[in-house]
């Protein structure tokens, strides 16, 4: 009886094992990087060309209009299209991602999470830290 019930148990524990934590560690697969504005200009001279490397400005347009990196995408953090905005993305593509300070970039990194991205590079002093390192801006 003990015999069976140690199978038992161990079999539990295989089935778990093998079902249960692989589809765990599925949902949470979003590799997110905090980075500082000097370490996002080396990664973007970096990754210079490479198509499979983005970098996503989640503030308004009249924000982006006064100043935004180089190459950056707009994508509205307050727009009502931003969530359908992103999922329209290429998840497979490596991202940048900053707003003005890190605040609305950091309530961000849950939704690339749920939508599956594979790898955001969050610069979590935004574009206000981008600037006082006195790195360039396109107006």
């Amino acid at each position: 009886m003990i015999k069976k019930l140690i199978t038992f148990a161990i079999g539990i524990v295989v089935i778990y094992l093998g079902f249960v934590l692989p589809a765990l560690s599925a949902q949470d697969s979003t590799r997110i990087i905090a980075v500082s504005a000097k370490e996002a200009a080396d990664l973007i001279e970096k990754h210079n060309g490479d198509n499979d490397f983005a970098i996503l400005d989640i503030r308004t347009p009249g924000e982006f209009q006064s100043g935004h990196l180089p190459d950056a995408i707009l994508v509205d953090f307050y727009s009502q299209t931003f969530a359908d905005q992103l999922n329209r993305l290429d998840k497979k593509k490596t991202y940048l991602v900053y707003c003005r300070t890190g605040n609305r970039s950091t309530s961000s990194l849950s939704l690339f999470k749920k939508l599956k991205f594979e790898k955001i590079y969050h610069m979590s002093t935004g574009i206000s830290g981008w600037k006082s390192q006195d790195l360039p801006v396109i107006k």
